[in-house]
């Protein structure tokens, strides 16, 4: 690790805690040339560990930036939480996914994103499960969740649009 001070190439780890909640390492370094102290906060990448079971048998990388884009398309309503929160939330995903599931795959992804955009924005929530097919249908009590060409019209009416 360099310096963040002197860009020393090499530093010293003076004190190291792993986190209890999260699986990351809290490290205390010091840069021999410049003497100056700076925490860092590593955490492992499932880009590197864990690769993704598509439905075909194949597998590739897991692509934090592909997460990244899709929860920041999903607060089209709040751009201030698109490019303020978008970063922390798919680490929160990721996070899990890694702690949670020993093989994952893109249904897993989508499920872990949409419960964590659910405790973070309701509506952010509703519009990444409304991209990525996780709402089959909407119904309101009392009325039928039929399709608009299978319900009946009198002879009279015409179609709706």
């Amino acid at each position: 690790m360099f310096c963040v001070n002197c860009f020393h190439k090499t530093t010293n780890v003076v004190n190291s805690r792993s986190r209890k909640k999260h699986p990351s390492v809290w490290r205390r370094r010091k840069c021999p040339a410049c003497n100056t102290i700076f925490t860092t906060i590593e955490r492992p990448s499932l880009q590197d560990n864990r690769p993704v079971s598509l439905q075909d048998g194949t597998t590739t990388a897991f692509n934090l930036g592909k997460l990244l884009i899709s929860i920041a398309s999903a607060f089209m309503h709040d751009s201030e939480k698109a490019s303020c929160d978008a970063l922390w939330l798919a680490q929160s995903v990721e996070d899990t996914l890694s702690t949670e599931y020993a093989i994952i795959t893109p249904e897993d992804i989508a499920a872990v994103t949409h419960q964590t955009l659910k405790r973070f924005d309701e509506l952010a929530a509703v519009q990444y499960a409304a991209r990525h097919q996780l709402i089959v249908s909407a119904r309101r009590r009392g009325r039928p969740s039929l399709l608009p060409a299978q319900r009946k019209r009198p002879a009279d009416e015409p179609p709706s649009r």
